[in-house]
Parts: structure tokens; sequence; C-alpha cells
């Protein structure tokens, strides 16, 4: 089976369609690439009635989820497939249902085989709803 470790892509374009294709739970998520160039890659998901919790906002597991799913794409975008090792999430305000989330997601530094990526989750109208901070580790092509 191919993965989105096991080939080298010239474009980043190339990168994220490849990796993209391979992601099950973006997709089923309706998660989606609205930007991505070397470094930087922004996504977004509507919110569902499905992703609200008991307090009827959205559950902080799909913010997470979003977040970690832009980190990967980032990454990918340098060509440099990585796991999280370390990650955390401060939640500045809850969503809400029928909302549409904007991730931004930008590498800040490379050493070794590790990085760190910061992630900003606003909504439509540019609320700001958390910040994640992944701790990654590069994963060798196959």
């Amino acid at each position: 089976m191919t993965t989105p470790a096991t080939k080298d892509y010239e474009t980043v374009e190339d990168r994220i369609r490849h990796l993209y294709s391979f992601d099950k739970s973006s997709q089923h998520l309706g998660i989606e690439v609205v930007e991505a160039e070397a470094g930087r890659v922004v996504m977004s998901m509507a919110v569902q009635d499905s992703m609200l919790n008991g307090h009827g906002i959205l559950h902080g597991g799909y913010l997470f989820t979003l977040g970690d799913t832009v980190f990967a794409f980032v990454c990918e975008s340098l060509g440099h497939p990585s796991v999280s090792r370390q990650a955390e999430i401060t939640y500045i305000a809850p969503g809400s249902a029928g909302s549409k989330l904007i991730a931004t997601g930008v590498e800040r530094t490379r050493y070794g085989r590790n990085n760190i990526v910061d992630i900003t989750i606003e909504d439509q109208d540019a609320q700001h709803l958390a910040e994640l901070r992944v701790f990654g580790v590069h994963v060798p092509k196959k």
C-alpha cells in the first residue's frame, strides 16, 4: 500500500493532495484545505450538530482534531512527514453549531528530527477559539 511517506513530490500542492487522499478522518469530518504553502497551511471545518457536547457547544476534541490535522499538513507541506509526540491546547471561546472553523498552522522551528508547529483556530467571524502548540517528530520515509 502506498502511504504519504513513501513518495517524494516536488510541489507543496502535490504533497498536500497526496496526504489528503489518504486522510479518511479529515474527509469524514469535512475538513478542507483552504491554503497551503511550505510551512504554512490553512484548513477549515464546518461545525455539525453531531459535534456538539452536552452543553450545546462544540466538543473540544473536534477543535483538537482540527488542530492536529493542520499540524500534519504543515509538516507534509515541507516534505517532512511527522507525528505529534506532545501537544497542548488552550481553549479560548466555545464553538457553535453552524459555524465554520478556520485553522492556520505555521512551523515555528525544526531541530534534528523534531519540530514545533503553532495553530490558531478561529470561526468565520474571526472569533479566536483556540491555540495549539504541537511538538512533532519526523518519521523516516519508507
